[in-house]
């Protein structure tokens, strides 16, 4: 499907029926709440995630399941060839967070595009491709840059690599990671808009 030709899809066909969807980002982002919040996810959550994103299905099948995850990832088949993020000086580290990272995704949206999520109806697929292509002067794009760094690589500098592992740390979304003290210190320089060089 190209989306230059065909319209983002309001319906799934679904065993040869046409199932109508809630097809606004909200919806999606509260099912993915919900799979976030489930390490393995339940039945009970399934359904719920069925209902939430079916509009008026009383009864839902294996391929109501596919179809509606195919949606979720914007109809895109699975990459077969895998990104030499190494090569690149990227780390394996996840980039973004839906909920960590809501209110930098809500300022770039209005700083890139000027739209204001709080008012805008818009279709998955739609916030998604905006999304993906924010550009470098926005401070989500930033952060990204920071999470996925890789810090090891033998190019960067000596105070190039202690800040960005300051900065991974401090905007990591690795909820296991230890603050030590000198990372503390970093986190009250940045919020109080204090000198972090001597903290480098």
């Amino acid at each position: 499907m190209s989306i230059l030709t065909e319209f983002f899809p309001e319906s799934l066909i679904v065993n040869g029926v046409e199932c109508l969807i809630h097809s606004d980002f909200r919806t999606v982002l509260k099912c993915n709440e919900i799979i976030e919040r489930e390490s393995e996810l339940s039945r009970e959550a399934l359904l719920e995630i069925l209902q939430m994103f079916y509009k008026g299905c009383t009864f839902f099948t294996e391929e109501h399941i596919e179809k509606m995850f195919w949606f979720f990832s914007c109809g895109r088949e699975k990459k077969k060839k895998r990104f030499p993020r190494k090569i690149a000086g990227l780390n394996d580290k996840q980039s973004f967070d839906f909920e960590e990272d809501a209110e930098l995704i809500y300022a770039g949206f209005q700083q890139q595009y000027g739209i204001d999520l709080q008012r805008e109806r818009m279709h998955w697929w739609r916030f998604m491709i905006l999304l993906d292509n924010f550009g470098a002067d926005t401070r989500l794009s930033k952060v990204m840059e920071y999470r996925t760094t890789d810090t090891a690589n033998k190019r960067l500098g000596k105070e190039e690599r202690a800040f960005l592992q300051a900065m991974q740390r401090y905007y990591g979304l690795d909820k296991a990671i230890i603050v030590d003290e000198q990372t503390k210190q970093l986190e009250e320089a940045l919020m109080n808009g204090g000198d972090v060089s001597k903290l480098l």
